[in-house]
């Protein structure tokens, strides 16, 4: 489990690295997706670990969703827990509080939590399980 978790963690990186270097250059690409696999590690595999957990019971199609909405929760809250430490008002409008920062990190931690939850299903599904073992395999055939 942990290391499909991994697999997902850095899976998840370079989606978000290539998403950024599409919308403002490799450089920058480079630079968030440094910083932000570092979180995706410290964070998000915990997070997923505790989705896993809280999901276990559930029949498959429940569990997608409840892990999709546990995913996306503590996504959100990675992201008001700091802004509420730091005294922003609840009149203020989200989007109000320092600029466009706090809505960039918002939704990077949305799109990360999305990416990273689509990931881990999507490698604990069985075809996808065979086609990447049949991947490997050609992949392991190929010597020189």
């Amino acid at each position: 489990m942990i290391g499909r978790k991994i697999l997902s963690a850095l899976t998840t990186g370079l989606f978000m690295i290539m998403l950024y270097s599409a919308y403002d250059g490799f450089g920058i690409g480079i630079f968030f997706g440094m910083y932000l696999l570092l979180i995706i590690f410290i964070y998000g595999i915990p997070s997923s670990i505790l989705s896993d957990f809280l999901t276990k019971g559930l029949t498959r199609k429940t569990r997608m969703v409840a892990a999709f909405f546990i995913h996306i929760f503590l996504a959100i809250l990675y992201v008001l827990i700091p802004l509420f430490l730091s005294g922003y008002n609840r009149g203020m409008g989200f989007s109000e509080v320092t600029g466009s920062l706090d809505v960039f990190f918002f939704i990077s931690a949305v799109i990360s939590a999305f990416a990273f939850w689509i990931t881990d299903e999507l490698m604990k599904n069985e075809p996808c399980k065979l086609k990447r073992r049949k991947l490997l395999n050609w992949i392991g055939d190929l010597k020189i």
